[in-house]
């Protein structure tokens, strides 16, 4: 008699399993010093972590969102930082063995966000494996 009760709530589980949708991506972000395109202060570390990710999720595409500083700082990046900093990043995962057929990248230059920010986060590369909801 158990059974009969085990049987539906198995089912019942297995149902909401199947129709779960499937997890959403991940956002990593490389910060980057002023007028640099090189991955210092651990931001290696992040593309490495990244790159692990990605590994996991085999199946899926990796973005790369690339910014400069907006104006209004006491220096002014070069108006190519961001494809640089894009650059830079997807070198550092295929070094670390992604495929680079896998990897896209859009430089968005010196964009001042909605949200305020802080000098180091708008001077960033966001590695993006999956889908991710945007930043806002």
């Amino acid at each position: 008699m158990r059974w009969l009760v085990a049987i539906p709530l198995l089912l019942s589980v297995t149902a909401c399993a199947l129709i779960t949708p499937p997890p959403a991506g991940k956002r990593f972000p490389v910060f980057f010093a002023p007028m640099t395109a090189s991955l210092d202060n651990g931001a290696a570390g992040v593309v490495t972590a990244a790159a692990d990710f990605a590994r996991s999720h085999p199946s899926d595409r990796i973005t790369l969102v690339a910014y400069g500083s907006p104006p209004g700082n006491n220096y002014v990046e070069p108006s190519d930082i961001d494809a640089e900093r894009a650059s830079a990043v997807t070198k550092q995962l295929v070094i670390d063995g992604l495929d680079q057929s896998r990897i896209g990248a859009i430089a968005k230059g010196p964009v001042q966000p909605e949200v305020p920010m802080s000098k180091i986060e708008v001077r960033r590369v966001d590695i993006i494996v999956g889908d991710v909801p945007p930043v806002k």
